[in-house]
């Protein structure tokens, strides 16, 4: 399996940022003297979260507040351990053939469902056709010229039509299970709305209310759990409306635990606090700001790339999140220093994106401030944010100084992630969009997932023959030297067109009350203290 950051993650940050403490000492909640097993059974922990589910559907969900919940109700074949690296979660060491062509999957013994029914590779098979027939998330591209079979209950074999180093680390990563008894009788899958949902995590969702709360209750035995079952009796997810009111839940004492990382100034005074600890990891993901290149005027690339020229990073990390992030030089993470190869996205120059636009016609013909195109429109345009992300809102304030710098004028509209979401994925009705790239492993294969013409993250529109070209090639590549010379070729072409523009890499804290014991910290805001196998052996001091 590959190692994601383990290494790369210390370059970035020193070794003394990324951890408050080992994963020993969050594990037994730095105490020398853990409490006898008997006396861990019991209690609520209550999360603090910063929005809704989009969907409680598996098959459709995508945002990082449902993946909290349902992450911890449906499995995945893969899974991330603390050092970062995908290691199996409901299956055995998969088996790859020689020439990469195959893979087997064999699923660990005794593992059932919700209700009582054993897990199968059927279900694996009827989870992996319904997203693919009805192209469901990205991960349904993953499975372009994949076939499978199931010669036996435990077994799924997967024949690739072309090599693909990390297939099995992505989809088995990515994508959750569903059990096929209950998913095949759904008549429109696409929008079912699973409100009673059936998974085989520690935990199974009882009760809801959006905005309110959402009741999880440990399961009878799950597999990952010290004692064979979760020693809480129920998780609950409430959602705040920005993080700084999340944070003063958890001082009152409403919250137990932040899935959300906190500001670094609320995380230092935390820190202060003998009520409570912190935790810290790197974000394996970006904030960035997307461009709908559909619309007319920002298809024009020399639009795209002043507006690159304008950005300033720096301020972005001083005033955005607190000192706590790292610039973004180019398309790929510094997380991921092999891939920093010199392909960088314009530097900050104000009067050098001035210059790309005059050279391009754009003038201020009516004496507003604002640039005007040859054909008289306006370079204004909306910037959508989501109004629980308070750092996107600093993002976005600072962007308006940014683009007003070179006579483009910001419109900052904030509005709830699930409109977000929709406008993105479905009616395609935006501009530009600030938006978090939850974790983005094996470089090589997932620039696919999120820059591809055809990928289901490419928002954007980007349709760049090279590009693609070079994506698949890397997907596909077994050599270094094939990887290297193609994410060249992929990097290259990025610069130029300027789909996207990165910012920074967050440093992540989150914090929680010191009565919580048990926890595990895992890489990346989408894990944090609030993966399965972090939750599955936490407990209540009593």
């Amino acid at each position: 399996m590959k190692k994601v950051l383990a290494l790369v993650l210390a370059f970035v940050l020193g070794i003394s940022v990324l951890a408050a403490c080992s994963p020993k000492e969050v594990s037994d909640g730095g105490a020398n003297n853990p409490a006898p097993a008997a006396d861990k059974f019991g209690g609520t922990l209550t999360i603090g979260t910063y929005a809704d589910p989009d969907t409680l559907n598996p098959l459709t969900g995508n945002d990082m507040a449902g993946s909290w919940i349902l992450n911890l109700i449906y499995p995945t074949l893969m899974e991330l351990d603390e050092n970062g690296n995908k290691v199996p979660y409901i299956i055995e060491e998969p088996v790859i053939s020689e020439d990469g062509l195959k893979v087997t999957v064999t699923l660990k013994d005794g593992l059932k469902w919700q209700d009582g029914t054993p897990l199968t590779s059927k279900d694996i098979a009827y989870t992996y056709k319904t997203l693919y027939d009805n192209k469901l998330q990205w991960q349904s591209a993953v499975l372009e010229g994949v076939t499978w079979e199931t010669p036996d209950d435990k077994t799924i074999v997967f024949n690739l039509s072309a090599p693909f180093p990390t297939f099995i680390t992505t989809i088995g990563f990515w994508q959750r299970i569903v059990p096929e008894h209950i998913w095949s009788k759904v008549e429109d899958v696409k929008n079912f709305t699973n409100d009673q949902p059936v998974g085989l995590g520690p935990f199974k969702l009882t009760e809801y209310e959006r905005g309110q709360y959402y009741i999880l209750e440990s399961v009878d035995e799950w597999f990952g759990s010290p004692e064979g079952k979760p020693y809480l009796d129920k998780v609950i997810f409430k959602p705040y409306p920005d993080v700084n009111t999340m944070v003063l839940a958890l001082k009152s004492g409403d919250i137990d635990l932040t899935a959300k990382e906190v500001p670094a100034t609320a995380a230092k005074e935390l820190e202060a606090d003998a009520n409570f600890k912190v935790e810290r990891n790197m974000s394996l993901g970006y904030e960035h700001m997307a461009i709908n290149l559909k619309d007319a005027l920002l298809s024009d690339v020399n639009v795209r790339k002043a507006m690159a020229m304008a950005v300033e990073r720096n301020k972005v990390i001083d005033f955005a999140f607190d000192g706590d992030a790292v610039a973004m030089p180019g398309i790929v993470s510094p997380v991921y220093q092999k891939f920093q190869i010199g392909n960088d996205l314009p530097s900050n120059d104000v009067e050098g994106a001035k210059k790309v636009l005059a050279d391009a016609g754009y003038k201020d013909t009516d004496g507003d401030g604002v640039l005007n195109a040859p054909n008289g429109a306006k370079l204004s345009f909306t910037l959508m944010f989501a109004n629980s992300v308070s750092e996107h809102e600093k993002v976005a304030r600072i962007l308006v100084d940014n683009m007003k710098s070179i006579g483009i004028e910001i419109v900052p509209t904030p509005m709830d992630k699930a409109v977000q979401s929709d406008k993105l994925y479905n009616t395609k009705d935006w501009q530009l969009t600030i938006n978090t790239w939850g974790i983005i492993d094996d470089v090589e294969s997932s620039m696919s997932t999120l820059f591809l013409s055809t990928a289901g993250l490419n928002w954007m529109g980007w349709n760049n023959k090279a590009a693609d070209d070079a994506m698949l090639a890397m997907q596909s590549a077994i050599s270094e030297e094939d990887i290297m010379k193609n994410m060249d070729i992929f990097q290259k072409e990025i610069v130029k067109e300027i789909p996207d523009v990165p910012m920074v890499v967050k440093k992540l804290s989150f914090a929680y009350s010191n009565k919580v014991k048990g926890l595990s910290i895992y890489p990346s805001n989408l894990k944090g203290l609030v993966a399965p196998q972090s939750l599955g052996k936490a407990y209540i001091e009593k």
